[in-house]
């Protein structure tokens, strides 16, 4: 496969087919799934064993390791020359990997992608578009993360930043963009391309905590 996409899956019974088959409806048919669920106690086990017949589909089950634990895990186990990561609770649109692949596969020096992308609710009713600034004309302050996840990387890039931190249960968007932006270049895709569901249970949804860790993650780099 050229493209590897995975999703990280914790008590998500509810939303996790719909991410599922969002990634095995791509227009893009040269891809692996690995879904990686990490200690869940609801019926997203059985779920995700109802596809074990799919080719396509990896399971990994493991017990409770975290987000970036989780992504490495992933990383460890990608035979894909581009890396996307979809949360449980997400969907994509059917042809966001064809239309990032593309845009990475025709800039050499370019290590990201990533797209606009669609606010919605627990229905997955769209709320809102969020708009990112065009990387090649309108950017000059680089502190403008991509998203973590729904975002394409090189393998061989994410290998030779070392990986995701495990010091760190969230931002991993965050850490990574810091480690590329100084030597690769970044590129966005002005279409919104997945759909990033709003909801109580959002990691990023403690403002001080993600703050916190960036913070953190901050002085780790200056250090």
């Amino acid at each position: 496969p050229k493209v590897t996409v995975y999703i990280t899956n914790y008590n998500y019974e509810s939303y996790i087919k719909q991410a599922i088959d969002s990634v095995l409806n791509q227009t893009f048919s040269n891809l692996e799934l690995l879904v990686i669920d990490d200690g869940s106690v609801d019926n997203s086990k059985e779920i995700i064993n109802s596809y074990e017949s799919n080719p396509k589909v990896k399971a990994i089950f493991q017990n409770r390791k975290g987000l970036n634990a989780s992504n490495n895990v992933a990383l460890k186990n990608s035979s894909g020359e581009f890396i996307v990561r979809l949360d449980a609770d997400d969907f994509l649109d059917e042809h966001a990997i064809e239309k990032m692949f593309d845009l990475l596969k025709k800039n050499q020096k370019a290590a990201i992608v990533f797209p606009d992308y669609f606010n919605v609710n627990i229905n997955g009713e769209i709320i809102n578009r969020v708009f990112r600034h065009d990387f090649n004309k309108e950017v000059s302050l680089l502190d403008q993360p991509a998203h973590g996840a729904c975002t394409m990387i090189r393998k061989s890039v994410l290998e030779e930043v070392g990986g995701y931190d495990e010091d760190f249960d969230r931002q991993d968007g965050y850490d990574i963009w810091l480690k590329v932006i100084f030597n690769y270049q970044v590129m966005n895709l002005n279409e919104p391309l997945f759909y990033y569901r709003q909801h109580g249970k959002n990691l990023t949804k403690n403002d001080l905590e993600l703050f916190k860790t960036r913070a953190s993650i901050k002085r780790k780099h200056v250090n």
